[in-house]
């Protein structure tokens, strides 16, 4: 395992997750986002990537004018209906507010979603519902970890 982190924040979570996980072989980037980004934190699993031929990268975008704690949904398995202005009934999935307290915890929960992608991907499987999956799969470990109630 390696982490190239080229920001200020402590990746000491990321790695106590990597060892409750038991996942070697995989890099990870921490870097900061683009300059005029609005977005929180962006997080990517690559198959494959320059200089990373077997794919195994996973790279997170953190942005240093985040002001915390911030709130950020994942996606449950739960659905509800709701009428539009149209009277015309929607479905819509429910989603967990997980509420982050510092940088490093935010960074652990984007890398907790992209590491679902990345273990689908090694075990050889591509079903349906994968952001869903990765959510709850996040959201799961981040329980375990004690750092987030249990639902």
């Amino acid at each position: 395992m390696n982490i190239e982190n080229t920001t200020k924040y402590n990746t000491k979570l990321i790695e106590e997750a990597l060892e409750l996980l038991n996942v070697n072989g995989l890099s990870i980037q921490i870097k900061y986002s683009r300059k005029n980004t609005k977005q929180y934190i962006t997080g990517t699993y690559y198959r494959t990537a320059k200089n990373f031929p077997e794919g195994k990268l996973i790279r997170i975008r953190i942005n240093k004018n985040n002001r915390y704690p911030i709130e950020v949904g994942f996606k449950t398995s739960e659905y509800f209906e709701k009428r539009d202005r149209w009277g015309q009934v929607r479905i819509y999935q429910k989603l967990r507010k997980v509420v982050f307290n510092g940088a490093e915890e935010l960074m652990l929960g984007i890398f907790l979603h992209e590491l679902s992608h990345y273990l689908d991907h090694i075990q050889g499987k591509n079903g349906k519902y994968k952001q869903t999956k990765a959510d709850k799969f996040a959201v799961s470990v981040l329980e375990k970890m004690k750092l987030i109630k249990e639902f």
